[in-house]
């Protein structure tokens, strides 16, 4: 079964469909620094009341750079995952020996490679679409701290699934 069914593709893929979801609605105007401060203003200010705005702003800006890094790596290892996945999915069947014998089955650098690829690709078109939007701003910066988050979280799989695997061996 080397070609993957829809079905098998729909379970494998669908995080990654959501999380793209997650970061194009992230994109509008409702999530612009404005609102989001506003937010974090309302937030902060009922548990401590005497706070400065200022200081909400760069809260704010912590929190949306952070959520750059993250959400960005946290797309990375989805497409990771689901090409991992895709592919456990496809040969266990027709392998010669149980799957999770070898490091491959967990981790292969063409699966982090796409996965940082795609990150780039999706940074890249979210940062063009946003120089469109009145209250939003497109930032190459923004593209580069996506992809940090990326490498970060793919070096935090690779170092999961080769204790995975080597969990495994040992049992």
């Amino acid at each position: 079964m080397l070609k993957p069914s829809l079905r098998m593709l729909a379970k494998n893929w669908w995080p990654v469909l959501f999380w793209l979801g997650v970061i194009r609605m992230e994109s509008t105007d409702t999530a612009s620094a404005s609102n989001t401060s506003q937010l974090v203003y309302v937030v902060v200010a009922t548990v401590y009341p005497k706070v400065e705005r200022s200081s909400v702003e760069q809260l704010d800006d912590v929190l949306r750079k952070s959520g750059h890094f993250l959400g960005y790596g946290i797309l990375a290892v989805l497409v990771f995952l689901a090409l991992r996945n895709t592919n456990r999915d496809r040969v266990r069947a027709l392998l010669q020996r149980p799957w999770g014998t070898q490091l491959r089955d967990f981790w292969r650098r063409e699966w982090a490679l796409i996965g940082m690829l795609m990150t780039i690709i999706t940074a890249s078109f979210d940062e063009i679409h946003q120089t469109f939007i009145p209250s939003r701003s497109g930032r190459w910066q923004d593209v580069v701290l996506d992809t940090f988050g990326a490498a970060i979280l793919m070096l935090m799989t690779y170092l999961l699934s080769r204790h995975a695997f080597v969990r495994r061996q040992r049992a």
